[in-house]
């Protein structure tokens, strides 16, 4: 997300409009990264549920606190300044 910003940020300050690859690059980066992470994490939090024994229901709210709510902000939010970073309005303005 902030590899995302950043990229954007600067492009729209220079004025310059990327093309689709370019601008949706760094949310493809940052999915990628965000799979990469929860790899890792993944056989610990199954150890973890497995120590304490926890029920479905706790296992799915931390799945959903710890792994979907983050993962859909970071995406959001880079796809945002993605599209934000190609903006053009009607007389051509960035």
């Amino acid at each position: 997300m902030i590899l995302s910003r950043t990229l954007a940020k600067s492009r729209m300050a220079r004025g310059a409009r990327p093309g689709w690859a370019a601008a949706w690059a760094p949310v493809m980066f940052d999915a990628a990264c965000l799979v990469f992470v929860f790899m890792l994490a993944y056989r610990p939090f199954q150890s973890l549920v497995e120590t304490f024994d926890m029920p479905t229901w706790a296992v799915v709210t931390a799945l959903l606190a710890l792994g979907f709510i983050p993962v859909q902000a970071v995406l959001i939010f880079s796809s945002l300044w993605a599209a934000k970073s190609r903006f053009q309005d009607e007389d051509g303005n960035q």
